[in-house]
């Protein structure tokens, strides 16, 4: 049986993921866009929120502390203390090929007016008052926020450091089901989350469900993948 090689995000609500598109779009916060204007979820984030869940799943499974340590790092960095590796979350191939080539040639500023035209094919504006510290709307302060419409799905590509073993498989697989919101104001409803293992042609929950139950104690029957 083939391992993971994928961590695909399906977003359930609209989500606030502020960042800089390639163009901008007027909008007072905007999303992260790649030189398509392609929606993307950069990878710090979604690491942050894996370890997050990594954290809570090992509250209630201590077992599993230090192989959330060696998977996501014991200090919140990228380096070469944890061996998980994360791509950006991006739409599928198909996508990102059709627009590559639909721009391809095209002389600014018309460049520019398909790539605006591609992030509002995935986005929407929403406008609202400006909450302060207190919670309360601040009188005057009316924003708005460039958000991701749900139903989209983008995948991160995940590699390896060194090779996983059935400890660091579970506590992945733990961290994605523990991650159902992901973005700003997750308070009011926004960026709820499906967040699953994928291996090309499965079923990406069964796959993560599988590898995130304990493993089987019975004679004869032993867990996948093997423990190192």
């Amino acid at each position: 049986m083939s391992a993971p090689d994928r961590i695909v995000v399906r977003l359930a609500s609209p989500a606030l993921f502020v960042g800089a598109s390639a163009d901008g779009t007027g909008a007072d916060t905007d999303v992260a866009t790649d030189e398509y204007g392609l929606p993307y979820l950069p990878r710090h984030r979604i690491a942050a929120r894996l370890r997050a869940g990594a954290r809570r799943s090992a509250a209630v499974a201590p077992d599993l502390t230090a192989a959330a340590d060696e998977v996501f790092g014991r200090r919140r960095s990228h380096g070469r203390d944890r061996m998980l590796r994360l791509g950006h979350a991006v739409l599928g191939d198909p996508v990102r090929t059709a627009v590559a080539r639909a721009l391809e040639g095209r002389p600014e500023p018309l460049r520019i007016i398909l790539r605006r035209a591609v992030t509002d094919a995935y986005t929407s504006l929403e406008s609202g008052t400006e909450v302060g510290r207190s919670g309360a709307p601040e009188p005057g302060r009316l924003r708005t926020n460039r958000v991701l419409l749900p139903g989209l799905t983008l995948t991160s590509l995940l590699t390896w450091a060194v090779p996983p073993g059935g400890e660091h498989w579970r506590i992945l697989a733990r961290a994605c089901l523990a991650t159902t919101q992901i973005g700003l104001r997750a308070s009011r409803g926004r960026g709820r989350v499906d967040v699953r293992l994928a291996v090309p042609g499965d079923d990406p929950h069964a796959t993560t469900l599988r590898l995130a139950a304990p493993p089987r104690c019975r004679r004869g029957v032993h867990p996948w993948p093997p423990h190192r």
